[in-house]
């Protein structure tokens, strides 16, 4: 028996029935338990993410800003290094208030605890005009810096004030020009140089230094 048109009619609401809940089943959106937690793991990743930034960014600027400030330490002993080498007539001295003006007969030994040197500079491209033409250097414990005395003039820091000298000492052995029997002496000079430097964060970066430096005669 065919089915009647009614019966035809009625198939057909049933299938188009049938496709529009299975469309609209497939069309439905996230459910808000999706999106939150969605969401909270988007703020986890971007919380962590940002943190991870910022610990590269402040570790960046403190190592360049350790880097200058070393720079800086290592550059006023090259000076003074450079300086020593070149001069005559040292003069050391356990005390920063020694005040050394005289000519090449005042040269004197010390052992590493000296905090004061100082030397007639090797020609007169610093100590031209000045008073005396004695090039001196000290360790200022008070401000914690190196600091440099041309002629009679005041002393001047050689250090950076991001940068705490904590210790700095001179050793100098064979100042005089010749030993007790008579045979030349080669002076030579031994600096020491302990400090710290003011980082981005609560801990400071500490550095040593060390040179020792031999007499050698301007060579211009």
């Amino acid at each position: 028996m065919l089915p009647s048109s009614l019966q035809i009619l009625r198939l057909k609401r049933q299938k188009i029935a049938k496709q529009f809940s299975a469309s609209a089943q497939s069309s439905r959106g996230f459910s808000l338990i999706e999106v939150l937690v969605s969401l909270s793991l988007f703020i986890v990743v971007i919380t962590m993410g940002i943190g991870s930034l910022l610990v590269l960014i402040n570790a960046n600027a403190k190592a360049q800003n350790i880097q200058s400030a070393v720079g800086n330490v290592q550059f006023a002993l090259d000076s003074m290094a450079r300086e020593i080498r070149t001069g005559q007539a040292y003069y050391c001295s356990g005390s920063s208030a020694t005040d050394v003006t005289g000519g090449f007969d005042q040269v004197r030994d010390c052992d590493d605890q000296g905090i004061y040197l100082s030397i007639i500079e090797g020609g007169d491209s610093l100590t031209s005009g000045a008073y005396n033409n004695r090039l001196a250097y000290r360790y200022n414990s008070v401000d914690r810096t190196i600091e440099r005395k041309i002629g009679s003039s005041g002393w001047l820091s050689l250090t950076d004030p991001s940068v705490s000298i904590d210790d700095m000492h001179f050793q100098v052995i064979g100042s005089a020009t010749r030993s007790q029997d008579g045979s030349i002496v080669q002076p030579n000079v031994t600096i020491y140089i302990a400090g710290s430097i003011a980082g981005v964060s609560a801990t400071d970066a500490d550095f040593t230094l060390q040179t020792t430096v031999t007499k050698r005669v301007l060579d211009i």
